[in-house]
């Protein structure tokens, strides 16, 4: 019986991860391209430090790209004493630093392209936390987003 609730409480644990792992944050941007609203759809994966985007400029033009959060990493220096069940234990760990900034690149579905750059008010929370940017497309239209 006890080995029946262990197998279930893994089974429920296992669960919740993989569920957790395949969360997705949804968001629309509102921007702005000479006078006109511009409306920006963003896609991204729980802890992942990318996305989709997907831009409609208001003829109707459609873009779809992506978006890269910025990072730095180390590896292995960072050493911590203590972090085990052994406290006399050391541990060297590779760590990553995640940056306020984000690019992105869109292509157009009428032969145009728009690079971005995007500032968001936090590093961790990235574009769901909010921010800034501004696209430039291939002609020099520029396109300014708040959100």
């Amino acid at each position: 019986m006890l080995n029946v609730k262990k197998s279930a409480v893994r089974v429920l644990l296992a669960t919740s991860i993989v569920g957790l792992l395949a969360c997705e944050s949804n968001g629309v941007i509102e921007g702005v391209s000479r006078g006109e609203v511009v409306r920006m759809e963003y896609q991204q994966g729980f802890m992942d430090n990318d996305g989709k985007l997907t831009l409609i400029m208001p003829g109707g033009e459609r873009f779809e790209g992506k978006f890269v959060q910025g990072s730095t990493s180390t590896d292995g220096d960072e050493i911590r004493i203590g972090e085990s069940s052994n406290d006399d234990s050391w541990v060297l760990m590779d760590s990553e630093q995640r940056s306020s900034s984000a690019k992105a690149l869109l292509l157009g579905d009428r032969g145009r392209s728009m690079k971005c750059n995007f500032q968001f008010s936090s590093a961790r929370g990235g574009i769901d936390d909010g921010g800034i940017g501004e696209c430039k497309l291939s002609d020099g239209e520029k396109v300014e987003v708040v959100f």
